[in-house]
């Protein structure tokens, strides 16, 4: 029984731990829930915040079980929330988070239009050309090369650009 009581103490210390880090990242109405069967405030989260979209399922923990917190999320979610799982190994100093693959998508269509175009820019590629034992390396030429009709490709050895004129 004192084991029981052990862990449900650190649980209770994680989900204070968790409800003060929200308010840390802004979440001012954060706060840990009265551990009851009839919760008023809208499901039975470890941790509530009205204005947070997640419904929270808080762990703190060493073994970890995914697929058991996030039923347990799923069940006791209420509609107007997405269900969550933050938790942290002992011992680890970042909460990490668990989410169904299927509401991330959909955070990201809020997030991202699907028919956005994301340039990435890279830093200029450089190669190195060698010519009678000298090294020297330059910026890549971004270029695409030009085919013409008649040319070989060099690796098959066929006549490429044929039907381009």
């Amino acid at each position: 029984m004192g084991m029981a009581i052990n862990s449900r103490r650190k649980g209770a210390a994680g989900e204070r731990e968790l409800a003060n880090y929200l308010r840390e990242q802004g979440w001012q109405k954060a706060r840990r829930t009265q551990q009851y069967a009839g919760n008023p405030e809208g499901g039975s989260g470890d941790v509530v915040c009205d204005n947070f979209p997640f419904h929270i399922e808080g762990k703190r923990c060493q073994q970890v079980k995914p697929e058991e917190w996030m039923r347990q999320a799923v069940k006791d979610c209420p509609d107007n929330k997405i269900p969550s799982v933050f938790f942290r190994r002992n011992g680890e100093k970042k909460w990490l988070v668990i989410l169904q693959a299927d509401d991330v998508c959909e955070i990201a269509r809020h997030i991202a239009p699907l028919n956005l175009k994301i340039d990435i820019v890279h830093p200029a590629p450089y190669c190195t050309t060698v010519a009678q034992g000298i090294s020297m390396t330059s910026p890549t030429i971004q270029q695409q090369p030009t085919i013409n009709k008649g040319d070989i490709n060099i690796v098959t050895g066929k006549q490429i650009g044929r039907a381009h004129v």
